[in-house]
């Protein structure tokens, strides 16, 4: 495929301790059928051998960055934004893998409707046994244009989908560094708020979903899902969905029993 005039991308990875996977993960960014012009690793203060293993594949693209403390996800992939040559980012974890004409159909989408400075796809969340197809893309879900409403209840943008421009990542400034749980849908919030959104309606990412999700620390998840309620307390009254969106973080609190914790904390979070 032609390379379409001024559509320079690049990939940004973060990694911890993922020597195992990110060999898959890279060779799926080298293989587009629309090329991508870098791939920038954000190496979070691995342990293992992950910095071998990426300087081993010898593709001049490849741009491996190592960290002198972990940053967590979010302080990672800022990093390699901040790094970017190029427009236009794509974002990609180090456990999974695009199909490989993922940014070509982004790019098509682009190409056609440059007002979209942001275009996810679907993608299949992998288990040990059986897969999972995201997000729901039954009739009538609303997926594309102005979603902030929907977003705010649910995020439904992963974020190894997401082909976005650089310039709008700045201007919403980024990850939030301070949430260690969350800060994909923390983002994809403020980008909602700011732009309508393309969406591919097929899975072309495939994501390995581990066993440090967020039943690993359920306490940090809560957190971070109340603090979001504060921070976007006008967004939330605006668009009619606090009441929706603070009962669905009461309902899952008393499905892992911390109903009454996550209340004092909910309660807490939005009364200041």
């Amino acid at each position: 495929m032609e390379e379409f005039p001024n559509t320079r991308i690049s990939v940004v990875i973060p990694t911890y301790n993922r020597a195992a996977t990110i060999t898959g993960s890279i060779e799926s960014a080298l293989n587009q059928t629309y090329p991508v012009s870098e791939i920038i690793i954000v190496d979070d203060a691995s342990t293992d051998n992950t910095g071998q293993t990426v300087q081993a594949l010898g593709d001049d693209r490849i741009r491996y960055f190592c960290l002198d403390k972990n940053k967590g996800a979010g302080g990672a992939r800022n990093y390699g934004v901040s790094q970017a040559r190029y427009d236009m980012i794509a974002f990609l974890d180090s456990d999974d893998t695009w199909h490989s004409d993922k940014i070509e159909k982004q790019v098509l989408l682009k190409s056609s409707n440059n007002d979209l400075r942001l275009i996810y796809t679907a993608y299949a969340r992998i288990y040990d046994s059986f897969s999972e197809t995201f997000p729901d893309m039954s009739e009538g879900n609303k997926l594309d244009g102005d979603i902030l409403a929907r977003i705010l209840c649910e995020n439904t943008v992963g974020t190894p989908t997401i082909l976005m421009e650089k310039n709008l990542f700045e201007e919403i400034g980024g990850f939030d560094e301070s949430l260690r749980s969350l800060e994909d849908w923390d983002l994809v919030i403020r980008a909602a708020a700011k732009t309508p959104f393309g969406f591919v309606p097929e899975v072309l990412v495939d994501a390995m979903f581990l066993n440090d999700g967020i039943t690993s620390d359920l306490d940090e998840y809560f957190r971070s899902r109340c603090l979001m309620m504060q921070k976007y307390r006008q967004d939330y009254l605006d668009t009619d969905t606090f009441n929706i969106s603070a009962a669905g973080i009461l309902t899952m609190a008393q499905q892992f029993n911390m109903l009454e914790k996550v209340q004092s904390m909910l309660l807490q979070y939005i009364s200041t």
